[in-house]
């Protein structure tokens, strides 16, 4: 069975106030199967940014460079906005922070 997410040195800057950039996510690759899981890591270390540029939500202001981006087979690299916003909500999403919050006790995942 296939990937559904492939990341592959993914990179996120943010420009500095001397008009370069700082590198707020560096040399990040990952590869996710189909099944239910999470991604943990401590504070800081580029969970929600990550995922924030898997989705295409990061601000205007940040600079996104990555060698490979795809979830299920469709290159996001290379894809329009509107194929990535057409994603967004039905297909892929992210559930930040404390889960309560964010899910319905009473609809199951994928509803």
């Amino acid at each position: 069975m296939s990937n559904l997410v492939e990341i592959e040195n993914l990179r996120v800057s943010f420009r500095n106030d001397e008009g370069g950039y700082n590198d707020a996510v560096r040399g990040v690759s990952l590869q996710l199967g189909r099944e239910k899981l999470g991604i943990v890591g401590e504070s800081g270390s580029g969970k929600s940014l990550s995922g924030r540029a898997l989705l295409g939500v990061l601000p205007p202001y940040a600079r996104v460079s990555v060698d490979r981006m795809s979830f299920d087979g469709i290159d996001l690299k290379s894809a329009s906005p509107r194929l990535r916003r057409s994603l967004r909500g039905g297909r892929m999403g992210m559930i930040l922070q404390d889960p309560k919050f964010s899910l319905n006790p009473v609809m199951t995942v994928g509803k």
